[in-house]
């Protein structure tokens, strides 16, 4: 795809997916009064909330194999308006059971875009270019969960907690069909220093996913240990963002206004970490591929630290305390994640992008429901400051095990492009007017 192409297409998806994104925490900032109108508890909003992230990702795992397969923009389309038409009818949910399902409905078109996306920006950027892409789409997804915090926050105490998903869902909707019009689809193999000219001089890249391409993935030890690491690392995504304003709130004596801000201060620290990771993650690689695993690893672990400080040992704190403390948590523990997502991209061939990003989404998102719904039980069991600090602590092994990812990234990377060489070989072999490409 070319420069202005990649560029339209990637704006035109960072506004759609950032919206998407707002759909997760619509309903954070209103837990309370939710609960009150339905006659429910945190136990029942943990497993709804788990559901919807874990569920999503199930649904993913067939988005990522068809994306290998087929068009990835038409898919795209369907995601997200899977997402959004249950997203709208949630403000007209009459009761818990209806409630329920539109949430978890949203979930699963929230779930199918991930593996899609990345796929489409592995062909829409080289290796060069792809960190800084993969931050931007990232921090976006944080933007738009803070989006959906303050439609929420802010709007919710006005015109009550129904129409936020009116509000986030319609716009949504509409960027989509700008999407529709302006973006094609990008060319698989476009991007890969191997295959590029060849793809540019007509040829198609010639290969496609395979069921049995499924168990390949995990005998690439980068994707391995990434997978587990996701599991372990996004257990604290899962309880803190959907019980902090109310942690913040009963457990530290803030107002709930204090506590929505609170929320945004941590969140804020979440997107510059994003952005500032992402760059900091491919100046890393391009002077040692196997600094980049340890350089997530740091962050993780100060991340940890200052998160744990934060919700177990800091009595009493004011509010500029716990904003700058906040804001320095999430910064922290948010670098990893556009590395993450670089990471994979950079030691998969082009025709497994969808299917590792479904997987990887499926091990997030594991991590991410069980996070919500351990959260859940621990807050009713333990109480609330017990539940948010040990879902904390789990971003510590997930330090180590990046640790052990440099061990084996950089091979990883080397076979990769191996495999590229031989593929390109095979493409000039079965066209004759192929070699006049390179």
């Amino acid at each position: 795809m070319e420069k202005t192409g990649a560029t339209r297409a990637l704006v035109l998806m960072i506004v759609v997916v950032g919206l998407l994104n707002a759909d997760q925490n619509l309903i954070n900032s209103n837990l309370s009064l939710i609960e009150g109108e339905f006659r429910v508890d945190d136990a029942a909003i943990g497993l709804m909330s788990g559901l919807f992230t874990i569920l999503g990702a199930a649904v993913s795992l067939a988005a990522g194999y068809l994306s290998d397969k087929g068009s990835r923009k038409r898919l795209f389309l369907a995601s997200v308006l899977l997402s959004e038409i249950p997203c709208f009818l949630t403000a007209f949910s009459a009761n818990w059971g209806q409630f329920f399902a539109f949430r978890i409905l949203t979930g699963f078109g929230v779930g199918a875009s991930f593996p899609i996306i990345f796929s489409m920006i592995g062909d829409m950027y080289d290796e060069k270019r792809r960190a800084s892409a993969v931050a931007w789409m990232t921090t976006v997804m944080g933007i738009g969960q803070i989006l959906g915090q303050v439609v929420s926050g802010y709007l919710s105490p006005v015109i009550g907690w129904r129409p936020p998903f009116v509000v986030v869902s319609v716009p949504t909707i509409l960027a989509l069909g700008l999407f529709a019009a302006l973006v094609k689809e990008p060319k698989r193999g476009a991007a890969e220093s191997s295959t590029e000219q060849l793809v540019a001089a007509g040829l198609a890249y010639p290969k496609t996913i395979r069921p049995s391409d499924y168990l390949r993935l995990f005998t690439t030890r980068t994707n391995l240990l990434l997978f587990i690491q996701g599991i372990m690392g996004t257990i604290p995504w899962g309880a803190i963002p959907l019980f902090l304003v109310k942690f913040m709130s009963e457990n530290k004596g803030l107002t709930e206004a204090a506590a929505n801000t609170s929320f945004l201060l941590f969140a804020a620290g979440n997107i510059v970490g994003t952005i500032l990771g992402g760059l900091a993650g491919g100046a890393v690689f391009k002077r040692s591929a196997k600094s980049l695993p340890r350089f997530c690893a740091w962050t993780t672990l100060l991340g940890a630290g200052i998160t744990i400080y934060l919700f177990a040992f800091l009595s009493t704190p004011s509010l500029l305390v716990t904003l700058g403390i906040g804001f320095l948590a999430a910064f922290f523990v948010s670098m990893t994640g556009p590395n993450m997502r670089t990471m994979l991209l950079d030691v998969n061939v082009p025709e497994n992008r969808g299917a590792i990003f479904s997987v990887f989404n499926l091990t997030d998102s594991l991590g991410t429901g069980l996070g919500k719904f351990i959260g859940g039980l621990l807050s009713v069991s333990l109480g609330l400051g017990a539940a948010i600090t040990i879902s904390a602590a789990f971003w510590i092994p997930c330090a180590v095990v990046l640790g052990i990812a440099s061990l084996v990234f950089a091979a990883d990377i080397k076979a990769l492009h191996a495999t590229l060489e031989k593929v390109a070989k095979d493409m000039r072999a079965t066209s004759g007017g192929a070699s006049a490409a390179t």
